[in-house]
């Protein structure tokens, strides 16, 4: 069996740009938390609701926190891992997602 190691090193790089763009979202099972991580599972926003910042129990914020966190990162891995299993499986052939064309702006 022979790789073609150029081949392997460009697509990972491109899967690495992919996986940055993504954006994955996680909520705790309270609905207290909000996360969104990248593909590459780093946390990029986090919103607590407002009920849970006033409530008389601010010690149920820290697990929120942390369940969307690892619900978002979940939900980043198991596309991740299918994607780079195709990198790396020559069975498989994978192409990279296009990029989004930008958001139109409103100019006044």
């Amino acid at each position: 069996m022979s790789f073609n190691v150029a081949k392997m090193l460009q697509q990972a790089a491109e899967l690495d740009a992919e996986l940055e763009r993504a954006r994955f979202s996680g909520k705790s099972k309270d609905g207290l938390a909000t996360a969104v991580v990248t593909g590459q599972s780093n946390l990029i926003d986090l919103k607590i609701a407002d009920e849970a910042i006033r409530s008389a129990h601010p010690e149920e914020i820290g697990p929120a926190v942390v369940e969307a966190v690892a619900a978002a990162r979940r939900a980043a891995g198991e596309v991740g891992i299918v994607k780079m299993r195709a990198v790396l499986d020559k069975d498989q052939e994978w192409q990279p997602e296009p990029v989004p064309a930008p958001a139109p702006t409103n100019s006044w």
